[in-house]
């Protein structure tokens, strides 16, 4: 009778995980094979998440804050991360599972209240991203139709119906190995924004135009906040990062993609941001999206566009994780589960309802720049700086081969923490003042 039981007892739970997994995306939703994505489509998604949005309000930070103490801040802030990010490579190595994602490696260490904190956060924090992408596209189509004010999210209602017309078929994109051609298009797209604004901004200091002012404008340390709230926001990509190594066909190789892709990424942030603030700077005294900075004529406008219809093309990538958490609650698992009819349908209209929240808050913000850097704050804090170390501090804590020393365990909870506290402050003040 026992014999019987487990027989049962191991169906079922096999029967859960398969079910898991088609709201994990895992698996498609339609139930074919799962795709796998190969070590360069995989290097391509991860490059599209790290040169989108983040790139365009970091010539901004370094302008408030001055060059020089921003590369200081910016360097220390970004190798935290990128540590942080290893730490939960580490451990999810170490698991050694399969589907090891970043709520699975929390259960591992936390239980199922470490699991939910971080599906919560990390709904919340995507989310948040995908407000910031479309704050932009409501800013870039009033700039470009009517060269309103494309700082302000408040723009015509017809700017915010253009955005969702575009994004809300992409929403429904199921699998990060699904989206490697889309991202080799987008990256294409956006190379070609960063290059020629790269040589718009050597033009401009061969130029000299403003030139002394933008290079002597070294450092302002009551800016700090900023800098490193929009370098969280930048190279924030744990969940991103995760998402990614389910879907790789050999996920243990992921920590070499992860090294080479970020160094990469860290480099371009550096070299674009630094020549963008000598050759543009003066410029951003008004305008906080560099994108938004070059001339107005033709040529600019069809360089805006490439960029926008890149940035457009990775939306998908910042709304993916929350959805495939948000698709894993109960009630929400029976509502849309692919055996009952219209499923498909459902499925559709939560995403659809989601993504209308969020244009709808997108809507009401102000400021591109200040919201980046309130959700590099807040994301950062949590997400990027202090679940990392937690875990990875519980996990290895019997094992001094891996377990890392106090100081530095407790050296970057406190930058995360007070940093993040100093950066939303700052952004809450700057927000109400205007």
């Amino acid at each position: 009778m026992s014999q019987v039981y487990e027989s049962v007892n191991n169906q079922n739970q096999d029967a859960e995980k398969n079910f898991d997994q088609v709201y994990m995306h895992e698996k498609p939703y339609t139930g074919k094979a799962p795709v796998k994505g190969t070590y360069k489509d995989s290097a391509m998604t991860l490059i599209k998440g790290y040169v989108g949005s983040g790139i365009l309000a970091m010539p901004f930070s370094f302008y408030v804050g001055g060059w020089l103490l921003s590369i200081f801040i910016f360097l220390i802030s970004a190798y935290m991360l990128l540590l942080c990010v290893h730490y939960l490579i580490e451990v999810a190595n170490a698991e050694n599972k399969e589907n090891q994602g970043l709520t699975e490696v929390a259960e591992v260490t936390y239980g199922e209240k470490g699991k939910q904190i971080t599906k919560v956060v990390l709904i919340a924090y995507q989310l948040g991203k995908a407000v910031a992408y479309l704050i932009f596209f409501i800013s870039f189509f009033a700039h470009i139709f009517s060269n309103a004010d494309s700082q302000s999210g408040a723009g015509n209602w017809i700017y915010l119906i253009m955005a969702f017309c575009i994004v809300l078929p992409l929403s429904f994109i199921d699998n990060m190995a699904r989206f490697a051609k889309l991202s080799l298009f987008a990256n294409a797209l956006i190379l070609v924004g960063l290059v020629y604004i790269t040589f718009y901004d050597f033009y401009q200091i061969l130029e000299g135009d403003g030139i002394k002012e933008n290079v002597m404008n070294l450092a302002h340390f009551e800016q700090f906040p900023m800098i490193i709230g929009v370098t969280a926001y930048g190279f924030g990509v744990l969940p991103l990062a995760f998402a990614i190594r389910v879907t790789m066909s050999e996920p243990n190789k992921f920590k070499n993609l992860f090294n080479v892709v970020s160094y990469f990424s860290l480099g371009l942030f550096l070299a674009f941001t630094l020549l963008s603030v000598w050759g543009m700077g003066s410029r951003m005294k008004s305008q906080q999206i560099i994108l938004f900075c070059l001339d107005n004529n033709p040529l600019s406008y069809v360089i805006q566009i490439c960029y926008a219809f890149g940035l457009i093309c990775s939306y998908p990538l910042q709304v993916l994780p929350a959805f495939q958490q948000i698709e894993r609650i109960e009630k929400l698992k029976s509502y849309i589960n692919p055996e009952l009819k219209y499923s498909s349908f459902r499925r559709l209209a939560i995403r659809s309802l989601i993504n209308i929240l969020l244009g709808l808050i997108g809507y009401s913000i102000p400021k591109f720049a200040y919201f980046v850097n309130i959700l590099g704050a807040i994301g950062g804090a949590s997400l990027n700086f202090l679940f990392p170390i937690l875990i990875h501090k519980k996990y290895f804590e019997n094992d001094e081969l891996k377990r890392k020393s106090k100081f530095t365990y407790y050296g970057i909870l406190s930058f995360g923490i007070c940093g993040g506290l100093c950066s939303f402050i700052y952004t809450i003040v700057k927000l109400t003042s205007h």
